[in-house]
């Protein structure tokens, strides 16, 4: 083994790749002093090595201990990590990338005596490679220079220079030809033109519910290749028929608009109309309270702009890592993980329970389920038609002429049943309003052009039958979601396609919000059933995502996460500290105690004559080294006496040696007067 290091270019690249692949690593995921710590840590190494300060055989040993324990708190602290939400958590990516990094940094200081160049290189860009995982914006090309300064550093010694350049100008060819193929289609990717932006519109602005709801924007479900595409899967096999999204206010021009300014801030335990948020702390989800209550988890498998969906008459909805949503007072909550998008939550329902043994445990407050002053709007502009339905259904007196007078003219569930058997006897169901596109052009008032052809689809009739309902004085409210769930004999778990989307009114009767559903029936021709193909195939891909959740959200995730609670509280705790310092002190002070008792009992054992022969021996062998004469090591104080003195008989008298020679004798004697008095007391 060489004794020294073998200095040259290519060591310097590799220790510049490890600073980099340190200091890429910590700014990554905003723990920069700690990547700067292991890039002086590797400077310092490499100066010493450079240096020629530290030999091979001076190196300490690889020490598998250290290298094997620091996997403990790091895959204790892995298990720990939070979750996050429609995502990784950056620890799950941060702590194998600075374990691999404190790899480099063992194997690297032990190089040579146990540490191996072939561990160092694979650690150090392993590290690399974890730091580029969301890596910030600007600091990819680090990772690159970190890339060939690791080729650089480990390629075949003695490589000519153009070699390398001849490398680098291979990478910036490829670079270049992928940057200009990533231009070249983003400068073609519309040139298909209508059909191409038709394609992403039925992809992304899917079942009508964006932020606004435009009179129109459920018609393309059916019409698309989309129209089958699973939206949501919930595990409950008998769910309820209609799955709510949000309620609107204010109708203006063929669209339903939230409310302007949000009512409240949606915070734990807090009702509104059906839905509230639920922590895992929150007195809904605690262990007493779960037997009156029943989880039913929903996955989105698509965008749904924000909007969690969840049967009527749940107690509440579990966002997880949610602390606050906004929540608009058409129903609708935005905000669960900050860009309007989400996958997958709970909604709570009630079990069968006696309410002798838990009375009102499960249920909603009644102050919160009466209606608003939104639920009674209705335009100046669409009064003269809104008249004009009510007087072509027969739903009030021809005496009643103001809003009162309307109230009373029939009991409000008389008022249903009479337009509902209107829109059975009169109209039809259609995917198209004549007359209307999809803009809803000015010229065109959508509801006159859907009364006057008689025909549409689920938005024409909700949207009509609500401002009517308003018009005789019954809060009515436009609601967006699912409806007529696909449930599929053999899955645990029923479906909502694209398809499923639909419109329908709230109506407060009899003291109480009740569904009204106006729309006909969907013609057969609307109402294809999917092959036996993708029916098999979305089992397999529902059991898969039932096993993943299992896996990242299951029983073992919540218990990880009141572990993790409880660790937080004890880190935050003075008296966990207080402990560290006495066990700290308990430990140095049982040290410096053994320290001197052991020193004590040296000094006990080991009497004055002792002392007085070790210093005559040590003084004797010096005087013997100084005419070549030295003690091997094992060799007792009698052999060594014996070799001496042939030594002295074969040396010759030499004046100038005479002093030297002298003391080597006086010295010989010493080593005789021990051998003779050592076992006398």
């Amino acid at each position: 083994m060489m004794a020294s290091e073998k200095v040259d270019i290519r060591y310097a690249f590799k220790v510049l790749f490890l600073c980099l692949a340190s200091v890429n690593l910590g700014h990554t995921f905003d723990f920069l002093w700690l990547g700067v710590l292991f890039a002086i840590y590797f400077v310092v190494i490499g100066v010493l090595n450079a240096t020629r300060r530290r030999e091979f055989a001076k190196r300490p040993r690889y020490n598998k201990i250290l290298a094997y324990g620091a996997i403990v708190p790091l895959a204790l602290f892995w298990v720990m990590s939070p979750s996050v939400e429609n995502g990784v958590s950056p620890y799950l990516i941060f702590l194998p990338g600075i374990y691999l990094l404190y790899l480099a940094a063992l194997q690297e200081r032990s190089r040579g005596n146990g540490g191996f160049e072939a561990f160092v290189a694979f650690d150090g860009v392993g590290a690399l490679l974890f730091g580029m995982y969301m890596v910030p914006h600007g600091w990819g090309f680090v990772g690159l220079v970190g890339f060939l300064l690791a080729l650089c550093a480990y390629s075949r010694r003695g490589t000519a220079p153009y070699k390398y350049g001849l490398f680098l100008l291979v990478i910036a060819a490829l670079g270049a030809i992928s940057y200009g193929g990533w231009q070249y289609w983003k400068t073609q990717r519309y040139r298909y033109g209508a059909q191409m932006a038709e394609n992403y519109y039925q992809r992304e602005r899917m079942m009508g519910f964006d932020p606004v709801a435009a009179l129109g924007s459920f018609g393309s479900n059916y019409s698309s290749r989309y129209n089958s595409q699973v939206v949501l899967r919930v595990w409950d096999k008998q769910p309820s028929r209609y799955f709510k999204a949000a309620s609107y206010e204010k109708y203006v021009a063929g669209i339903w608009k939230l409310p302007t300014k949000f009512a409240k801030r949606l915070y734990p335990a807090y009702y509104q109309v059906d839905y509230a948020v639920f922590e895992t702390a929150d007195s809904l989800t605690k262990a007493d309270s779960l037997r009156e209550v029943e989880q039913i988890w929903v996955q989105s498998t698509l965008n749904n702009f924000g909007f969690v969906f969840a049967p009527y008459g749940v107690v509440g909805f579990a966002a997880k890592d949610v602390d606050s949503l906004t929540y608009y007072a058409g129903g609708m909550v935005q905000g669960l993980d900050g860009n309007g998008k989400r996958s997958d939550w709970h909604y709570f329902k009630c079990k069968p329970v006696s309410m002798e043994t838990s009375p009102g445990v499960c249920s909603l407050p009644d102050s919160l389920m009466a209606p608003s002053e939104g639920d009674l709007l209705v335009g100046e502009r669409y009064l003269p038609l809104i008249d004009t339905v009510i007087a072509a259904m027969g739903l009030r007196d021809s005496a009643a002429v103001d809003s009162a007078a309307l109230a009373k003219s029939m009991p409000d569930s008389l008022v249903l049943q009479k337009m509902l058997a209107y829109y059975l006897a009169n109209f039809t169901y259609s995917l198209s309003v004549p007359g209307i596109t999809r803009w809803n052009g000015a010229k065109n008032e959508p509801l006159a052009v859907f009364w006057r052809e008689k025909q549409g689809f689920c938005e024409y009739y909700a949207t009509l039958s609500t401002l009517v309902l308003r018009r005789l004085g019954i809060p009515s409210r436009y609601v967006t979601g699912f409806a007529n769930p696909e449930v599929v004999e053999g899955l645990p778990y029923s479906i909502f396609r694209r398809k499923h989307s639909h419109a329908w009114v709230e109506a407060y009767v009899d003291n109480r919000w009740v569904i009204f559903d106006p729309t006909p029936p969907i013609l057969p021709q609307f109402a294809e059933s999917p092959s036996w193909w993708s029916v098999k195939w979305e089992g397999v891909r529902g059991r898969f995502a039932r096993v993943m959740h299992a896996l990242k959200e299951g029983e073992w995730r919540r218990v990880v996460d009141s572990w993790q609670n409880q660790s937080t509280a004890l880190l935050e705790s003075p008296i966990l500290y207080v402990v560290l310092v006495i066990l700290v002190v308990g430990f140095a002070g049982r040290k410096i105690y053994i320290a001197y008792k052991l020193s004590t009992k040296d000094r006990a054992y080991v009497s004055a004559r002792s002392l007085e022969w070790t210093k005559k021996l040590d003084s004797a062998e010096k005087a013997l080294a100084s005419i070549g004469l030295r003690r091997a090591p094992g060799e007792t104080v009698g052999k060594f006496a014996e070799r001496c003195r042939i030594a002295f008989s074969r040396l010759a008298e030499n004046q100038t040696n005479l002093k030297k020679i002298q003391k080597a004798k006086n010295a010989l004697a010493v080593l005789n007067d021990y051998e003779k008095e050592r076992w006398t007391k």
